[in-house]
């Protein structure tokens, strides 16, 4: 039976050799350009081809991202870059932007794709979605159950990669907007700056239910107790580019051995290796994603915090040694860190203290009885990892035969895969005195001494009463290795191409207006404007207005505005319903959404989270059918301008930041003691208030901006089509704000847009 995949996290070089020596079957890493993990080290492209050639000699996949979304301006460095990694026959690049799609048909290179985390594949229909555009392996959404991970690997031919074990995102990767809001950095473009490890207040109405809590911050995943369940996956995937290769080869080894044994019946996981892996890193314990439970957070600390070994039975302020009760050894060398209320105390450790004993350790500051503490750096666990991979063991299983016929050049062939050299020696000579004997040849001839080679299978074709020297032999063997290494290291040619852009389209035409409303009254009000032509209605699940307004917006385009998020129970739900109204238009959020719309012959838009920034990606959905698409709101005015096809944009509207399945509503038990009224929001440390939205039928959430977005439709000057989303404001507050849009347009910042409408 063939075992999932094992791939690991580089972010430094080191971190490649911990993975290799540690067992992982592939590796993933970025350059220094388009990819998703900006703040690790990441690799120039000399650094790239020393990293892959080390891993093809030892029969290493190596995945390159190039997961950030990409403007106009940096597609022709783009174009480049997808070459150069044609050039080293990469095993694959992972993707977020399908401009690379566009590029790599466009252009026929020869890259395999893989579909990022980032693009949030979360059912059958979008794994179907991205088999059809030729996407060989999709790496799913975080937040799937076990049921539906293997459903889609059952139902989809493509192949399945999930995370296994690290860090969780708080919102669906690829539908968090929060950090581009607050300060310009996009974690869509790799430079995140994890506003969901913050500390935040909740809030309903005027009264405080959390208190300064990091209530968005998530657990890490280790997943090796449900492993056997995800057996059929075709990849295992470790989160960690940012983290340390004492980390990578913790990780790596610990689930090495457990894939070793998946299929095995007495499959149990030890605690020791549970207890290694929070040493190495942990927030508040391990979680098992969406399989068990639904407590997910780390409220108190959001980083590591490592193994609970004790807790605090005294601390005497004159002195300021604290006694600690220790359920774990301690050993010289060993880091602390002590829990308190408001901070954490570390301290290192210089002499033995055993399990089930007290231990006094000074401390600089009190702290108080009671406080936990935890082993933050596990100095014999970190020797030995590091240990591990700094000498070089791994090498690749090759087959070997040695062929010697008196009175013909000796042939000695090495076969790797598909790739064989065949070496020609010497001409065997009669033996004149002492033969060599066949086992003396072989033994020689399978020395492979420091190169990446072990020979697996051998064999022999050798005449009796023969002889050669045993020089001739180490220099045959030595030819033939190197021949081999140079074919597996053979590089593609440099494609000649160079990217053509795509010719700017007519734009010269009077804009239109289009308007997303959710009540009755929002829809009265915006009628009253002959402006907006194009009518979206968010469904929110209240499919017994639908039927109301055929007759309501007669003369005008009705699109059925769908969730963001679609899994498969809301499909359920949602199908039949749709199929009832083949007259109104669909605005898609989701890859799957596209798929059924288009196969039901619906006509469909494109919402802006779908994250469309460029002119390829505009032109690769238009090819496929599709009416008209909303760009990405992480693009200014100044580089809409610049695209070349026409597109839609939101100039009003508080837009979800983030969308996810941890509802804070039911995390602290709200759900039941919730009116239609109440009104939830989030403050953060600098008093900003972000409301909070809830889908109670798909049980997911929203966090809203905390003003809403306003761009005067005059600075978008290659844009003809506009849109206004309206979701909790009044019946006046939108004819102020229409009336604004069209007889005095001339507001310059959100901000004070806000106020004046207010």
């Amino acid at each position: 039976m063939k075992k999932p995949e094992l791939l690991a996290p580089v972010g430094k070089m080191e971190n490649a050799y911990a993975a290799v020596e540690n067992g992982a079957d592939a590796i993933y890493l970025g350059g220094k350009l388009f990819n998703a993990r900006q703040s690790a080290d990441n690799f120039f492209e000399d650094e790239i081809v020393e990293i892959i050639n080390y891993c093809k000699l030892r029969g290493i996949k190596v995945y390159i991202t190039v997961n950030t979304l990409v403007k106009d301006s940096e597609m022709n460095e783009l174009f480049e870059y997808l070459k150069f990694l044609e050039h080293l026959r990469v095993s694959a690049i992972i993707i977020q932007d399908l401009a690379i799609v566009s590029l790599i048909k466009k252009y026929n290179l020869n890259l395999e794709y893989h579909a990022s985390t980032q693009m949030s594949t979360h059912s059958v229909l979008d794994a179907e979605f991205l088999s059809s555009i030729g996407v060989s392996r999709a790496v799913l959404a975080r937040e799937l159950c076990i049921e539906e991970i293997n459903k889609i690997r059952n139902t989809v031919n493509i192949e399945i990669e999930t995370f296994i074990h690290g860090a969780l995102c708080y919102s669906y990767s690829g539908q968090c907007l929060m950090s581009g809001f607050i300060g310009g950095r996009s974690g869509n473009r790799g430079k995140c700056a994890q506003p969901c490890r913050m500390k935040y207040d909740l809030y309903r109405n005027d009264a405080k239910v959390v208190n300064n809590l990091h209530i968005l911050s998530m657990k890490d995943i280790c997943t090796l107790e449900i492993l056997p369940q995800l057996k059929d996956i075709d990849c295992f995937k470790i989160e960690g580019r940012m983290k340390s290769p004492e980390y990578v080869a913790s990780v790596v080894k610990t689930y090495r051995e457990y894939i070793d044994k998946i299929y095995s019946e007495d499959y149990m996981v030890q605690k020791e290796d549970v207890e290694n892996l929070q040493s190495i890193f942990n927030r508040g314990g391990f979680c098992e994603k969406y399989s068990k439970s639904f407590f997910m957070m780390t409220p108190k600390i959001p980083k590591n915090i490592g193994l609970k070994v004790g807790k605090v039975v005294n601390y005497n302020f004159k002195t300021k040694q604290a006694t600690i009760f220790l359920s774990k050894d301690l050993n010289p060398g060993d880091g602390i860190e002590i829990l308190g209320n408001k901070n954490q105390l570390g301290t290192g450790i210089s002499k033995h203290f055993p399990a089930n004993s007290n231990a006094t350790i000074y401390l600089s500051e009190p702290t108080n009885v009671g406080n936990e503490v935890y082993l933050s750096k596990n100095h014999t666990l970190l020797k030995e990892l590091k240990k591990s991979y700094q000498k070089p063991t791994r090498k690749l299983d090759i087959n070997a035969t040695i062929e010697g016929k008196i009175g013909l050049p000796i042939e000695y062939t090495l076969k790797y895969k598909n790739i064989q050299v065949i070496t020609k020696g010497e001409i065997l000579q009669p033996a004149l005195n002492q033969p060599i004997s066949p086992q003396k040849v072989s033994a020689q001839v399978q020395k492979m001494g420091a190169t990446p080679f072990n020979v697996a299978e051998f064999t022999m074709n050798w005449d009796e009463n023969s002889y050669v020297d045993i020089s001739s032999l180490n220099q045959l063997r030595r030819s033939a290795c190197s021949e081999l290494e140079n074919k597996i290291l053979e590089l593609n040619e440099i494609s000649q191409q160079q990217y053509s852009p795509i010719k700017k389209s007519n734009s010269n035409v009077e804009p239109t207006f289009s308007a997303m409303f959710q009540t009755l009254e929002q829809l009265e009000v915006i009628l009253e404007y002959k402006q907006i032509k194009k009518l979206y209605f968010e469904l929110n699940f209240n499919f017994d207005l639908l039927s109301e307004l055929s007759s309501l917006c007669a003369g005008r385009e009705i699109y059925i505005v769908l969730p963001y998020i679609t899994r498969s129970k809301i499909w359920k739900l949602l199908q039949d319903k749709l199929l009832q109204y083949p007259s109104f238009g669909l605005l898609c959020r989701n890859m799957g959404q596209v798929l059924w719309g288009i196969r039901n012959n619906f006509t469909c838009d494109l919402d802006y989270n779908l994250n469309v920034m460029n002119s390829e990606n505009l032109n690769f959905w238009y090819d496929l059918g599709i009416n008209e698409i909303t760009i990405s709101q992480e693009l200014s005015c100044k580089e809409c301008n610049e695209l070349k096809l026409p597109y839609q944009k939101i100039i009003y509207g508080y837009l979800p930041l983030m969308t996810t399945e941890q509802c804070l509503l039911k995390h602290y038990d709200l759900c039941k003691n919730t009116n239609q009224k109440d009104i939830y929001f989030i403050r953060d440390r600098k008093d900003t208030d972000w409301h909070i939205k809830t889908d109670c039928v798909s049980c997911n959430m929203q966090i809203l901006s905390s003003f809403p977005l306003y761009i005067d439709y005059k600075l978008c000057k290659n844009s003809a089509s506009f849109r206004m989303n309206f979701t909790s404001e009044t019946s006046r507050e939108i004819q102020n704000i229409l009336d604004r849009i069209f007889y005095k347009n001339n507001i310059e910042t959100s901000k004070e847009f806000f106020k004046l409408i207010e």
